[in-house]
């Protein structure tokens, strides 16, 4: 009401004690920043018409207040001319809606700063005072720092090179690069930039997050819609990279300066267990109809786990399955184990039916034997693999690279053996079967997994 109106200005700090005893302290921008008040703007500045949420605003962590402002004062803050600083004191008093409006303003001088909403968030949520919304809250994010001059070792060149080479040989030797009316190029997955000059095929669970967020930069969003947006991160690149067809990627190859083309490879095991904890593992409702298929199908490998279901927003294929919305309420569901899912994938290989794009071979997927790719990033080497992407293809100075993760726990690398070890001896073999060519064209070692299932039936 009005007595709280009053009360407001870009000076007041106010406590609010939370149930444990705590205390936050807490700015007027900050109130503004994290959503508990609105406020209108006209060309850019702030009205001082506001409105508090009746909802109380309840923090459960401590926040330095002097170290709050601080940061606020030296980072965030919008200087301002005392030419301006007069306008916008005249303007607030001319546009104050009530008498009770206009006697607070009349005893506030002009702000000598004021607070970027964007800045003072990203801090208070660096701080822990709130939580951050949209992308931001179901993902992991690391940020990575690029080097300000990176020079390509020749040993690195070499490596590179010789995937490259690895890469032809194998598809010649199995035949995998001969044009059929069943072996075509698979240009759906790819995205191109043709103003940095980038062509990337998205291979699902290998950093396909993090460079779907490069990608999104390149293309113009920016780094607060991306990590607040609650659409699907490949959603939003849809828009700004159509799917291109065989006959216009194949163009764009024969071009006199073609892209810079790549994709990223996974230990293809490794990459299948990712895809399960975060698809299936996970009680992502998406793969509900998936999950009732398998468990029906295997009951004699086991009664399923029990987990908690959840919605993905964006649905769960590429348009963003994983991302952790709990916009409703889900009672706990049963999933189907590692083995009982690992059993309905090699049936479904061995009677020739299309496998999803979080766990289908790379082979099928971006078809490395029919695309002239000049790089063959890798998982395990992505930093220095990144770093060559990112140098020669001049966008250094454009995207602020993060590592973005969508496992809630353990690193997938750290707990696969769990997993695979589990899978029998047959189980195993199917597996083999299914990425074989991904194993061979992308020289990744099976052995420790032969090894640690050779004795189960």
């Amino acid at each position: 009401g009005d007595t709280a109106a009053n009360n407001i200005n870009t000076r007041i700090h106010r406590f609010i004690s939370t149930t444990d005893n705590k205390v936050a302290r807490i700015t007027f921008q900050d109130l503004v920043a994290i959503g508990h008040v609105t406020d209108t703007h006209n060309e850019g500045e702030t009205n001082v018409t506001h409105t508090l949420t009746p909802t109380p605003v309840i923090i459960n962590t401590v926040f330095n207040l002097t170290s709050g402002t601080a940061l606020c004062d030296t980072s965030c803050q919008i200087q301002h001319t005392r030419e301006q600083k007069l306008n916008e004191a005249k303007k607030r008093l001319d546009e104050a809606s009530s008498a009770s409006h206009r006697a607070s303003l009349n005893h506030v001088k002009p702000a000598g700063t004021k607070c970027d909403r964007n800045c003072r968030k990203k801090q208070l949520i660096k701080q822990g005072v709130i939580r951050p919304r949209g992308y931001a809250a179901r993902v992991q994010v690391e940020n990575m720092s690029l080097p300000e001059s990176w020079t390509v070792t020749r040993e690195h060149m070499d490596r590179l090179a010789l995937r490259v080479q690895h890469v032809k040989e194998t598809c010649r030797k199995y035949g995998l690069d001969k044009l059929t009316s069943t072996n075509q190029p698979n240009a759906w997955e790819f995205l191109i930039n043709k103003q940095h000059g980038l062509a990337w095929c998205n291979v699902f669970k290998a950093a396909s997050s993090t460079w779907i967020y490069n990608f999104n930069l390149l293309a113009g969003y920016t780094e607060t819609e991306l990590m607040q947006a609650k659409e699907a991160p490949i959603n939003l690149a849809r828009k700004r990279y159509p799917r291109p067809s065989v006959r216009e990627l194949q163009e764009l190859f024969n071009t006199t300066h073609p892209p810079l083309t790549f994709m990223i490879a996974r230990h293809p095991l490794e990459r299948l267990v990712s895809a399960y904890r975060n698809k299936i593992l996970s009680g992502n409702r998406y793969y509900s109809r998936l999950y009732h298929t398998v468990l029906k199908s295997y009951p004699e490998l086991g009664p399923g786990i029990q987990t908690n279901a959840y919605s993905s927003i964006g649905g769960g294929g590429a348009g963003g399955a994983g991302s952790k919305i709990k916009a409703r309420t889900h009672p706990r569901t049963t999933v189907p184990s590692f083995p009982q899912f690992v059993q309905y994938l090699v049936d479904q290989h061995r009677q020739g039916v299309k496998l999803d794009e979080h766990w289908t071979p790379v082979n099928t997927f971006c078809t490395p034997c029919l695309v002239p790719y000049d790089v063959y990033a890798k998982v395990e080497t992505l930093e220095e693999d990144g770093n060559y992407i990112i140098f020669t293809a001049g966008i250094n100075d454009v995207i602020k690279p993060k590592r973005i993760n969508r496992s809630q726990d353990q690193p997938t690398d750290q707990v696969a053996d769990k997993f695979l070890c589990q899978l029998t001896k047959t189980q195993m073999e199917g597996l083999l079967q299914l990425y074989k060519y991904d194993i061979e064209l992308f020289q990744y070692d099976v052995e420790k997994y032969v090894e640690c299932t050779k004795n189960n039936t």
